[in-house]
């Protein structure tokens, strides 16, 4: 291991190695971790000419490897107007308002995040948004990003009228006349907002990344699981990457659509195959496909074996018979198989599809996974782990703050029963933790937080959904680092800090696992490495 070499003391290591779960130093030689172990020999190994960093009493760990992502849109997104924490209508209005005043020659005014707890009876309207801005189009999309509200001027943009139909798994929210209202359900957001909003200059998609990659740094973030990725994404972190600009390694996930014919399916099975075979470095990698089955249980869209408290339920946006072909081409091809499943019927849908497919091709080893599973069957549950299916879960969904609906409309004894943390473990499967940014904040520490005690960082005052199942903070960085790596195949180079491994590090200015975990909501990231170069340092 050759190189400028750098040594880190000062502070607790936090290895996540199962051989050796505490250290005392670490010593960098180029872009590998060359020693983790006592202070005294890290300090002779690393000898005299060595940079030398002073944790101060902090925390040493791996690099945050985000078991969820969207790259570009949270670049995107955090150039928009931010909704998530705007309380009611007249707020939501007055940032869109002081946004468009912001950016007076933008096409479209564009928000998100925003919650339907901030809207008057839950359900937005086009005419909400025609007080405030008649003469542009208005795209705001939700905070789980499964739909979108929009003005009349952004209907008439999308061409939506009485006449239009609704897309294969999706809706067109429409009034008792037969008018859309000015909300889009899931592909109906997806194949019509998104299409739109996607066609930009490629510079733009590259600027949409490095604020993404920006953000990441700061937040301790090394490696990132993009979930939803289309291949002119894919082209921009290339040349990222060439440049020496990629400071986050990536690795994503070709989405597949949902199509009105399963050999136009099959054939995005094959695309993807492509571009796996096109992009495999240890920066950059695709990985597989990503399925959206279903939606999300705010909205009533996520796929249920029983109705939701209101009467209704959803399709998926998958049926099994649909899913099942595209699931065994993808891991007949050797591709990972990442399924958003949120409601339990799509969850089961995802592990049939999974099993047959195994089955089927005679395969195991292909850490595939299930995303969300935020309301599973106890059955199911059990048969992660003897499947091999990962669990990739996001803590930061349960956050109390932004729970009240989530339980409404499944009722307060399935409500229970969600986010079963423990269920998957006892089953045997690897659980893996994530934000899904940018449908969440993309900070780990809060995320930490939310996994280790289920409590809200916004208000840790209110009461959490089963707080018998927050995990110890210990495992739940080993969650949200070693876990997360090997669900991504990534756990040959990073993911703990091992002697030979990549230097994947973050320095946190104090020691939540000796302070406890409501230190983690003063914690800070002091430092970030990625391989072995400093990426972010605090001031």
């Amino acid at each position: 291991m050759d190189g400028q070499r750098t040594l880190i003391v000062g502070g607790t290591v936090f290895t996540a190695d199962e051989a050796q779960p505490f250290a005392e130093a670490v010593v960098i030689a180029g872009s590998r971790l060359a020693y983790v172990g006592s202070t005294a020999k890290a300090v002779a190994l690393a000898g005299p000419g060595a940079k030398r960093i002073d944790a101060d009493g902090g925390l040493v760990l791996p690099g945050f490897v985000d078991g969820h992502v969207h790259v570009a849109m949270t670049g995107a997104n955090l150039r928009k107007a931010q909704l998530r924490d705007a309380v009611d209508l007249d707020d939501i209005c007055h940032r869109i308002a002081r946004w468009a005043d912001a950016n007076p020659t933008a096409p479209r005014v564009l928000g998100t995040s925003w919650l339907g707890t901030a809207i008057p009876g839950g359900v937005p309207t086009k005419e909400m948004l025609d007080a405030v801005i008649p003469d542009r189009p208005v795209y705001l999309e939700a905070n789980d990003l499964h739909s979108s509200w929009v003005n009349s001027a952004a209907l008439a943009e999308l061409g939506i009228d009485r006449d239009t139909p609704d897309p294969i798994g999706g809706r067109i929210v429409r009034d008792v006349n037969g008018d859309a209202t000015g909300h889009l359900l899931e592909n109906a957001n997806i194949e019509l907002v998104w299409q739109l909003l996607a066609d930009v200059p490629d510079s733009e998609i590259e600027d949409q990344v490095l604020a993404a990659l920006d953000a990441y740094r700061a937040a301790g973030i090394t490696s990132a699981v993009e979930m939803a990725v289309g291949a002119r994404e894919l082209a921009a972190m290339a040349r990222l990457e060439a440049t020496g600009r990629l400071t986050t390694r990536i690795v994503a996930h070709v989405i597949v659509h949902r199509s009105s014919s399963s050999e136009a399916e099959l054939a995005q099975v094959e695309a993807a195959v492509a571009l796996r075979d096109r992009y495999r470095s240890d920066r950059l990698r695709v990985a597989g496909i990503k399925l959206i089955t279903d939606g999300t249980i705010d909205a009533c869209t996520a796929a249920m074996i029983d109705p939701y408290t209101n009467g209704t339920n959803d399709e998926p946006i998958w049926p099994l018979e649909s899913l099942q072909p595209v699931v065994t081409a993808a891991d007949a091809a050797g591709l990972q198989v990442a399924i958003h499943a949120i409601g339990d019927q799509a969850v089961r849908n995802a592990l049939d599809a999974l099993e047959l497919a195994a089955a089927t091709n005679g395969t195991s080893g292909r850490r595939h996974r299930i995303e969300h599973l935020e309301s599973a069957q106890t059955e199911d549950i059990a048969r992660l782990g003897p499947l091999g299916v990962t669990a990739s879960m996001q803590p930061v969904h349960l956050d109390p703050a932004i729970l009240p609906i989530w339980i409404q409309m499944l009722g307060v004894e399935r409500a229970e029963n969600g986010f079963a943390w423990p269920g998957y473990l006892d089953g045997g499967a690897t659980l893996v933790f994530g934000t899904d940014t940018p449908t969440a904040p993309l900070e780990p520490l809060p995320n930490m937080y939310l996994a280790s005690t289920r409590r809200s960082p916004g208000d840790p005052s209110l009461a959490p959904l089963r707080p018998e199942w927050a995990l110890p903070l210990a495992n739940a960085l080993i969650h949200a680092t070693r876990e997360s790596a090997w669900a991504a195949h990534l756990d040959h180079l990073t993911g703990v800090l091992r002697e030979g491994l990549a230097a994947d590090l973050v320095v946190l200015d104090r020691d939540p696992l000796a302070e406890g975990p409501a230190s983690l909501l003063e914690t800070s990231i002091v430092i970030t490495i990625v391989d072995g170069a400093i990426v972010h340092a605090a001031g």
